[in-house]
């Protein structure tokens, strides 16, 4: 089987999901060959020749070398200004190599002019159009020469994230063209959240270009996939380690080797009224323990990672038990909740000693009504006492808040923004987001909405504030009352752009720990 991660996403580390399909077939004793072809495809574009007359756009290309190897170097992390440089030119060199295609393809992003990947015409016309794509000769160059030795006839495209399904369709017509016996299968998050929203119906087809959609996890849905041969064999899911071995020559945009895992597929909470997780009614999925600390015992060994990144949405206090016990010898970060687990003596202690370099967490709201409207479960008076025990624990925090949901008006924003300043020496990072409402949410029944999106695959609608709280307001209040003050600027100055949690870690190392407590950077 041949497996595809498609541009264009952010790209500091191999893909999770083909490692692991990959890792399930090699265990049974099937072929599977994996392509990141999101990192290989970037690669691509800095290789490109391409002259402008516009001065901005000739230095980023003049320094496009030099600013990915700083984004590979350690000591880039050490100077804030220089980093924001090597980001800024590597972004721009891409965006300006991918222009003269009518695109515009980005470090985390890619746009096009034409097409938009919420309009199912508009992805079944950049499949009928490959040769179009800015990454055709990249498809010549390393998916046809795979198609050719293809013996199952099985290609996977993994398409986790909006960005990736112009090109994630530009492949499957092009496997198609190349390979019409071929069964396309498409799966990843994105897919699955389509599906599980009722946008997409499980026997589209997009007129004969893709045989089957696989939502959830590729390794439950194994069973499904006919090959040539038959069906493949029963597997048990989540018994086997991902396989990373067909990345190891390839160099993400990362100082040090960061290798994914995930403990589970979807949310042990699943309560918040927010959440896309409870609106796809997606069920929970775990790894034993037992199980999990072993596979990354063996990750470690095999790939000498010098960081793990936990992927979960959100690491349980049981695995989080786990590692404190493990003693991984490997840094590590991820997504967890504020739960009173991080509230018991010591046990914040016992997760910096297990590795754990930083943890990113939900706050959403400062201001406990919202809070409790949302279904979040936590208190302000505890997120409060957690994050002073993190600090002392020199444990980074990646906070996230979220502003305009239907409960929260400018003066619990101002309750969020207020919080955030009191807290602010043990905040390390912030990601500040306007709600966007799940088109499945049980609150867009309620709500007066309207499409978000031109598009018939839009996972969000537009909706009218029941408080009057809307975007624009949002906006001004962000740019305005929320960064005026001093410690709220600074940790957003400090804060990675576009690589943002996948580069914060490498912060941390070089600053010796957190950096909630220094100065901003200049």
């Amino acid at each position: 089987m041949l497996l595809i991660y498609p541009p264009a996403a952010r790209s500091a580390e191999a893909p999770l999901g083909i490692a692991r399909l990959a890792g399930l077939l090699r265990n049974r004793g099937r072929e599977a060959r994996c392509l990141d072809l999101n990192q290989e495809g970037m690669e691509y574009l800095l290789g490109l020749d391409f002259e402008s007359a516009d001065p901005r756009t000739r230095g980023a290309l003049r320094r496009r070398a030099s600013a990915t190897a700083a984004l590979r170097d350690a000591a880039t992390y050490e100077e804030p200004d220089r980093y924001r440089r090597a980001v800024s030119d590597v972004d721009w060199a891409l965006r300006a190599v991918s222009a003269g295609s009518g695109t515009a393809s980005s470090l985390a992003d890619y746009r096009d002019s034409r097409l938009s990947p919420l309009r199912r015409a508009d992805l079944i016309e950049s499949a009928r159009d490959f040769e179009s794509s800015v990454f055709f000769p990249l498809f010549e160059k390393r998916v046809g020469p795979e198609l050719r030795v293809l013996e199952d006839g099985l290609v996977g495209l993994s398409i986790c994230f909006l960005s990736q399904a112009l090109c994630g369709f530009a492949l499957a017509g092009y496997v198609k063209a190349r390979l019409p016996e071929a069964r396309v299968i498409l799966g990843g998050s994105l897919i699955s959240s389509w599906m599980a929203g009722g946008t997409l119906a499980g026997a589209e087809a997009f007129e004969g270009l893709v045989d089957e959609l696989s939502p959830g996890p590729g390794e439950y849905s194994m069973t499904r996939m006919p090959t040539t041969q038959g069906r493949v064999a029963s597997l048990t899911a989540l018994t086997v380690p991902p396989d990373f071995d067909d990345f190891s020559d390839l160099r993400y945009f990362s100082p040090k080797r960061i290798l994914p895992y995930n403990f589970s597929y979807g949310c042990p909470w699943k309560r918040c009224s927010f959440c896309p997780e409870r609106a796809e009614d997606a069920p929970y999925r775990g790894i034993a323990v037992h199980t999990a600390i072993a596979q990354l015992a063996f990750l470690s060994e095999r790939h000498q990672p010098s960081l793990f990144h936990f992927t979960d949405n959100e690491i349980s206090p049981a695995y989080l038990g786990a590692l404190t016990k493990a003693r991984l010898g490997v840094p590590w970060y991820g997504f967890a909740r504020f739960s009173r687990r991080l509230l018991e003596p010591g046990f914040c202690e016992s997760l910096a000693a297990s590795g754990c370099a930083m943890l990113q967490l939900g706050l959403e709201s400062g201001d406990q009504d919202v809070l409790d409207a949302m279904g979040k479960g936590t208190r302000i008076d505890e997120i409060s006492e957690a994050l002073e025990l993190l600090s002392k624990a020199a444990i980074g925090v990646y906070l996230y808040v979220l502003f305009g949901t239907p409960a929260e008006d400018r003066a619990a924003a101002m309750r969020t923004r207020d919080f955030i300043v009191r807290n602010s020496s043990s905040i390390d990072f912030l990601n500040v987001a306007v709600f966007n409402l799940p088109a499945a949410s049980p609150d867009a029944l309620s709500l007066r909405t309207k499409s978000f999106y031109d598009g018939d695959l839009s996972l969000y609608r537009e909706f009218r504030h029941p408080l009057g709280w809307d975007r624009r307001a949002i906006r001004d209040f962000l740019s305005g009352d929320f960064e005026a003050p001093p410690e709220i600027r600074a940790i957003l100055r400090r804060t990675p752009p576009i690589f943002t949690s996948s580069h914060a870690p490498f912060f941390l190392q070089a600053t010796g720990g957190r950096v909630g407590e220094g100065p901003a950077p200049v």
